[in-house]
């Protein structure tokens, strides 16, 4: 069934691009808009630069909006550039307010000044009130629209209200409040329709409400919704006051936004993984740190380069380099990742920093001793080599190792501690650092135990 769906979609997909090609755009946009979002946002990013322009120019704001939300950040940027500033202005007064706030952020402050104040007044009233938050705040993560009964209120006179709603917003629970319009529990619609019409909230609801206020971490809510597997976690200021609901999709989202960027960022990239992006401008991303890295590299060699006289004798030696290399930047990127994820999911700070490198110290010596020990033996029994040899090879890459699984581990915390996106200890940077350092590790213990043995 499920190869039968993708095949029915790639059809699809060849139909739009045939349309397309041949400037039917009726046809064309009747098969477009009865694709879900996910798919028209897919086959869109997949366009030329001429063809997107066609396509946008002949959607209207209601009919592109879902195709919008499915974009990423960097995606919304690009698309807008298409489009002139009224019609932007339309969507934003369409879109799921957290998603528009998100959308004003990205872009620079006059043009989210310009476009706020051409909107509808009550769809930027709701945009602005989650704009204030900080961008790492639940605040401005959650939804505005939420569904609210008084703690007297009875079920007959809930539904009469719930009837009355308007949108297609897609609600799991009914949040109870006091006069004051504190949160003190919840009922589940699916509860509320099966209870009796005289019934009260107070009867109904569930008064262990787990909830979480606006100005905390948005890891903080991501980390209660997993753990009590919530379906959606009320917002409320320091009063106590619901003020808006943060649903699973929404971090779901967050964490897929979060990962990319941190993977990007491993690599040494910034937006580089976009599908819009053209090549000169992924090229003129990446290379900087490639072109860097690759000076340092040769500046690291000219001063490592008089310890070769004294190894020429010992050729032999230099078959061993790319385990010395390897081995290093293996053991590095495995704490690095340890570190980068420990980073994300908790807050690491103080002791917490301490004991986490306190712990890739341990494994570091450890599995460097192993793996020391093994090279010795190989050495031996594999290549035949001296013991004088096998001991430089064994002693280098346990310190290799060693140092690679400390660097990875201090990398992230170091560049935390200076308010840095921890993910910004990249891959390249730690790969260069640990390979220039194994390689004078390996040098400078062979230049030291060979001289014993020719004593």
């Amino acid at each position: 069934m499920k190869d039968l769906k993708m095949k029915q979609t790639g059809d699809m997909m060849n139909e739009l691009r045939f349309h397309l090609a041949s400037n039917e755009m009726k046809q064309f946009l009747s098969a477009f808009l009865s694709l879900h979002a996910s798919d028209q946002a897919a086959f869109f990013l997949e366009l030329s630069e001429k063809n997107r322009g066609k396509v946008l120019h002949s959607l209207y704001p209601h009919e592109f909006v879902g195709v919008f939300q499915e974009f990423g950040w960097e995606d919304r940027r690009l698309a807008v550039t298409y489009l002139d500033s009224e019609y932007v202005v339309e969507m934003l007064n369409m879109m799921v307010p957290v998603e528009a706030a998100a959308f004003l952020k990205s872009v620079t402050r006059r043009k989210s000044l310009s476009l706020l104040n051409a909107m509808n007044p009550e769809a930027r009233a709701h945009i602005e009130r989650i704009m204030k938050y900080p961008v790492n705040s639940s605040g401005s993560l959650m939804h505005t629209e939420f569904l609210t009964a008084n703690i007297i209120d009875t079920v007959d006179l809930v539904l009469k209200k719930l009837s009355l709603t308007s949108g297609d917003h897609n609600y799991h629970h009914l949040y109870v409040i006091d006069g004051d319009r504190c949160l003190i529990g919840t009922v589940s619609i699916h509860q509320l329709l099966r209870a009796e019409s005289n019934a009260t909230m107070e009867k109904l609801m569930y008064s262990n409400v787990i909830s979480i206020q606006d100005k905390a971490d948005q890891t903080q809510a991501a980390n209660l919704i997993k753990k009590y597997n919530l379906l959606e976690l009320p917002v409320t200021d320091q009063e106590g006051i619901i003020i808006g609901i943060i649903k699973v999709d929404d971090v779901i989202e967050l964490m897929e936004e979060r990962m990319s960027l941190s993977i990007e960022s491993f690599a040494a990239l910034k937006s580089g993984i976009s599908l819009a992006s053209g090549t000169i401008r992924l090229v003129s991303q990446r290379l900087p740190w490639l072109v860097g890295l690759t000076v340092l590299g040769f500046l690291m060699t000219k001063i490592m380069a008089p310890y070769l006289a004294s190894l020429e004798q010992f050729t032999t030696l230099a078959l061993f380099i790319p385990v010395i290399l390897g081995m290093s930047g293996n053991s590095g990127i495995q704490s690095l990742s340890v570190a980068l994820r420990r980073i994300s999911m908790s807050s690491v700070s103080g002791k917490d920093s301490w004991l986490l490198l306190g712990k890739e110290t341990c494994i570091g010596a450890l599995t460097g001793f192993v793996c020391g020990l093994f090279a010795f033996v190989l050495s031996n029994l594999l290549l035949n080599s001296s013991p004088m040899i096998s001991s430089v090879i064994g002693l280098a890459l346990f310190i290799a190792i060693f140092f690679g699984t400390i660097t990875g581990a201090i990398l992230p915390l170091i560049v935390k501690h200076l308010r840095i996106d921890p993910a910004i200890a990249s891959g390249p940077v730690l790969t260069t650092l640990t390979d220039i350092v194994a390689l004078l590790i390996y040098y400078s213990v062979a230049t030291l135990l060979i001289p014993l043995a020719t004593t």
